[in-house]
């Protein structure tokens, strides 16, 4: 199953931290995998009857030809096909930070968990040094009035607003609450990590499990999950 995903560096971190949350909720019911892309190959080995829904028929086409016992469904995300209170778990992982609309989303994940239900969710967010970078970058002219990390975005997260375009990482915080989501956990992947690797792995490796739990709580890093659960 986890082999025939791409094993990078930065792929297979974020894989284990999301995983590591979704472990630690509770197991029964049904599970359902919001914008699942190709996470079926990673998210349904660990996970009681597992869903994935995603609008791109293109990639959930893909999945289902490599694995057949998967149950896809072509869906938005704002507009889940599916009644409410029906899910134990809801997972959605790099999804919010392509919509317009992020609160719908979220509104839709408190509607379809059921009471006690848990949700595992995560946005890729800047860590100290790419803020810093960008800021320059944005205060000296060098980057695009809407410096995204991917032309596919249309919002990005970080600790601080780094440019007019950036939402602040709190800003979920808020969402959450308004849906009566409440974070469990916080989890902050990469915010360490640099090239060349063997730096990374010499030195920065071995103080990045302290320095992950502490930044977690400000939401800087790489990566940023979240653990909640309705109310």
């Amino acid at each position: 199953m986890v082999e025939t995903f791409d094993k990078s560096f930065l792929t297979w971190k974020r894989f284990t931290a999301t995983l590591k949350l979704i472990k630690s909720c509770p197991h029964y019911g049904f599970a359902l995998d919001i914008g699942c892309g190709r996470s079926p190959y990673l998210f349904h080995g660990y996970v009681y009857n597992y869903i994935g829904l995603d609008i791109d028929i293109k990639t959930l086409t893909k999945v289902s030809q490599d694995l057949r016992d998967v149950s896809l469904i072509r869906a938005s995300g704002l507009r889940v096909p599916f009644k409410s209170n029906s899910f134990t778990l809801v997972i959605c992982t790099e999804t919010i930070e392509h919509l317009k609309e992020p609160e719908r989303i979220i509104s839709e994940i408190r509607r379809v968990l059921v009471k006690g239900g848990f949700g595992v969710i995560s946005v890729p967010s800047l860590s100290l040094p790419q803020i810093l970078i960008l800021w320059i970058a944005y205060k000296t002219g060098k980057v695009s009035k809407h410096p995204y990390q991917s032309l596919d975005h249309k919002r990005e997260y970080a600790k601080f607003k780094v440019t007019p375009h950036f939402e602040k990482i709190e800003s979920l915080f808020k969402l959450f609450k308004e849906n009566g989501l409440q974070i469990r956990d916080i989890l902050t992947v990469e915010s360490l990590y640099m090239r060349p690797k063997n730096i990374y792995d010499a030195f920065l490796s071995k103080i990045e499990p302290l320095t992950n739990k502490v930044l977690s709580k400000f939401g800087i890093g790489h990566y940023t999950i979240f653990r909640v659960q309705k109310a």
